[in-house]
């Protein structure tokens, strides 16, 4: 019979932002409690408008505003994170970030002797360069980041290529990194047929190959990729296709002028955000292929969704985002230049059996489930205490 434990997750951020460890913490939450491994409760920063997620335990920091409607919690203002942590009962905390809040429960959960267990999922490097124009600031904030990860018991990251990362920041503790991946809560073949069918005939999909995107409209997402590849692809004389963009964010303006400059107008379509899951899934299970050409993201959940629906994805070679993907079996990882980009797409608009392969790979790719991924989290804290 498993120990019950109980969990503490953090995270310094939370909605009504959207972001991928979000969406990670909050599985692992449930998961962890369906799966009977005991229970879970969150610490995140407040906001001033309050989204309380059916099911799922939340305690809140002080915070204050930051950049880009994030909020920076004040832990060490507020005496009830001190109490939750001292007298919360946990036997373990699981940081998902490395800033204020993380750091604080990091240095509680050393002064109380709890296991404290950090989840990396993001480039950090990428984001502080993009931030932080100082190089000595730039170095400040790195450290800072480094001495919060090398200082957890346990430390897992979200691919292989992210571990790799590490080493590459400084991190001295690369060997101890354990690999788990992410998962989807998304339902295999979950799409009503009928609302499928309504949405390729709202966006005039039949007929033509339907590509899609779908995440923050942020430049590391490297939608321009794809809208660069799809302008070469028109220029070869294929234009039976439609990309659909599904998302928001400032960079959508940057795109739209790019898809215009390409004369993309007529096969680009820029649908907006949906956070509606089922209806997300709706829009996977209309499309054939989606176009992730991102290489900033590790262990992206689009990805995972877009299988769970049948959907196939694109992919460079040799990111992290091409890990799972097998080329030509479950979606197809390519060198990550235009015209190796354009010749895939005209081959996949060729027609032929690879795209009607790669979709069955794809609605058939193990380790989609989150009870599965929750099963490594629960032996690594068992680990820990033992």
């Amino acid at each position: 019979m498993n120990k019950k434990l109980k969990v503490l997750e953090v995270l310094d951020c939370y909605y009504p932002n959207v972001d991928g460890p979000i969406e990670v913490m909050n599985n692992i939450a449930r998961s962890f409690e369906s799966c009977g491994f005991g229970e879970v409760e969150l610490l995140v920063p407040d906001y001033p408008e309050r989204i309380e997620p059916e099911g799922l335990k939340i305690h809140r920091s002080k915070s204050v505003p930051t950049r880009g409607g994030y909020r920076a919690a004040l832990p060490f203002l507020d005496a009830s994170v001190k109490k939750l942590i001292k007298k919360g009962g946990f036997d373990i905390i699981h940081l998902h970030s490395p800033f204020t809040l993380s750091r604080y429960a990091l240095k509680l959960g050393k002064k109380y002797g709890i296991p404290v267990v950090m989840t990396v999922h993001t480039k950090f490097r990428d984001e502080v360069d993009n931030l932080v124009k100082s190089k000595e600031l730039r170095k400040f904030v790195m450290n800072y980041i480094l001495k919060c990860i090398d200082g957890c018991d346990g430390i897992t990251s979200v691919c292989r290529g992210m571990k790799d990362t590490l080493g590459e920041y400084g991190s001295k503790r690369v060997d101890d990194v354990k690999v788990i991946y992410n998962a989807t809560d998304m339902r295999r073949g979950g799409a009503d047929p009928e609302n499928v069918r309504a949405i390729r005939e709202k966006h005039a999909l039949d007929g033509v190959t339907a590509f899609v995107f779908a995440g923050r409209l942020v430049e590391a997402k490297n939608v321009q990729f794809s809208l660069n590849v799809l302008g070469e692809v028109k220029k070869r004389g294929y234009d039976d296709f439609k990309f659909l963009i599904i998302g928001d964010g400032v960079y959508g303006k940057t795109l739209k002028s790019l898809a215009e400059k390409l004369g993309l107008e007529e096969n680009v379509e820029f649908v907006g955000k949906i956070t509606d899951k089922k209806l997300l899934a709706e829009y996977y299970a209309a499309c054939d292929l989606l176009l992730f050409p991102s290489v900033f993201d590790n262990g992206s959940i689009v990805l995972l969704e877009s299988a769970a629906n049948g959907l196939p994805s694109a992919t460079v070679a040799g990111s992290c985002s091409a890990e799972r993907i097998e080329n030509g079996i479950n979606g197809f990882a390519w060198e990550y230049d235009v015209g190796v980009w354009a010749d895939g797409l005209c081959s996949v608009l060729r027609g032929g059996d690879a795209l009607k392969g790669a979709k069955k790979g794809a609605s058939e790719m193990r380790g989609l489930e989150w009870g599965d991924i929750t099963q490594e989290y629960y032996e690594l804290y068992i680990s820990l205490l033992n």
